[in-house]
């Protein structure tokens, strides 16, 4: 059975905790990880990114911002079956500035933004008691995102590091614009067969580019999702959605339909 959850946010929890919402778990950064356990003790959760404004690619690896200590942490609380985490970044130093990772430090060179990334990921997975998924950016001109969204890096760091894939769909959307290409162009150039995990909302435009604006998911959005959904054999899928409270039902209602139809 594919589990089908939603990132934690304010409107998600009225709907729990009003009784008005469904949900196999939550999906919660770590940096809210404590609070959300708080909230919902017995709840399943998983665990997205234990700390911010951290790159693979930092020099400090896994000492940076103390970062081998607090995922243990994290995944201590959260409890959850894997544990996901950007591919990312191609700069040692970055910072989320309008809605998206800018490079703060100079742009590093492709194969050691490579070796660091792989290094990093098989000392996670020496530490930490469940499987790593790492998820494919959406690609932004800020210097943050250079190698790490083309598809063969990807592949390689799959097959380096033996991780699996959590496909998010939406920066799929974004990075096939930004690279010129069509989205199933880009996509079928990603390992499908990794995947394990999948990201759903819907991308929206800013100053002519296509962004990650985690929109309510129309029909072209669900009909994209489901040709995926036919190629891998995901654990789950989440919707990242935190707008609209009375948008929140339907999306769910509709992914478990296709879920249950898979």
């Amino acid at each position: 059975m594919i589990l089908l959850g939603m990132t934690d946010c304010p409107v998600v929890r009225q709907l729990l905790d009003a009784e008005q919402l469904e949900l196999d778990y939550l999906e919660v950064h770590g940096p809210y990880v404590e609070d959300a356990r708080g909230a919902y003790p017995d709840k399943p959760m998983l665990l997205h990114n234990a700390l911010y404004q951290w790159s693979l690619a930092h020099k400090e690896g896994l000492e940076y911002k103390n970062a081998a200590k607090i995922t243990q942490e994290r995944v201590s609380i959260a409890k959850p079956p894997w544990y996901s985490l950007h591919l990312g970044f191609s700069a040692e130093e970055v910072d989320f500035i309008d809605e998206a990772m800018h490079a703060v430090s100079s742009l590093q060179p492709r194969d050691l933004v490579l070796e660091r990334c792989v290094e990093r990921l098989n000392q996670l997975k020496s530490i930490l008691p469940v499987p790593i998924l790492i998820e494919n950016l959406d690609y932004n001109p800020t210097q943050a995102y250079e190698y790490v969204c083309e598809p063969d890096f990807i592949q390689q760091v799959l097959k380096d590091t033996d991780a699996y894939l959590l496909f998010d769909l939406a920066h799929a959307q974004v990075t096939a614009h930004a690279f010129g290409i069509s989205v199933d162009d880009y996509i079928n150039q990603l390992p499908l067969d990794r995947i394990r995990q999948i990201h759903l909302n819907r991308p929206g435009w800013r100053n002519g580019r296509v962004v990650d604006s985690h929109l309510a998911l129309e029909e072209d959005d669900y009909q994209l999702f489901e040709q995926v959904l036919q190629r891998c054999q995901p654990w789950s899928v989440t919707l990242e959605y935190n707008r609209d409270q009375d948008q929140i039902r339907p999306q769910i209602d509709r992914l478990r339909k296709i879920l249950q139809k898979d």
